[in-house]
């Protein structure tokens, strides 16, 4: 499966939305095994809510770190891009390891941060 990720979200993949409508598309083909290739041609400006709703939330069980790196590919990707989306994913790694009450507390503050 190819994806034009500007056809979906534009020129800035910032937001968390922008980040679901890539994961709805991206889910279930490859939890079924399926490798999907992500092209960010056209893609200038990168965010790591675009790629925590996107891509990082996929380590939370559906995906390991070995599947995601084999099923996944990108095309495109800027430099920045690439550094945005390496930091979530060891993010989302370091998240999804901690027992569910340091997720929570984490979920908490920083809940806590965006309402501030």
């Amino acid at each position: 499966m190819h994806i034009k990720v500007k056809e979906l979200v534009g020129e800035n993949a910032m937001t968390l939305d922008d980040g679901e409508a890539i994961y709805s598309r991206i889910h279930a083909p490859l939890t079924l095994g399926e490798t999907v290739e992500l092209d960010f041609d056209g893609v200038q400006v990168f965010a790591s809510p675009f790629f925590n709703a996107g891509i990082g939330r996929l380590l939370g069980g559906d995906l390991t770190t070995e599947m995601l790196n084999s099923r996944l590919k990108f095309d495109h990707l800027s430099v920045f891009g690439a550094r945005v989306l390496r930091r979530v994913i060891e993010n989302a790694k370091d998240y999804y390891a901690a027992p569910a009450e340091q997720r929570s507390e984490i979920d908490r503050i920083v809940h806590d941060n965006a309402v501030a």
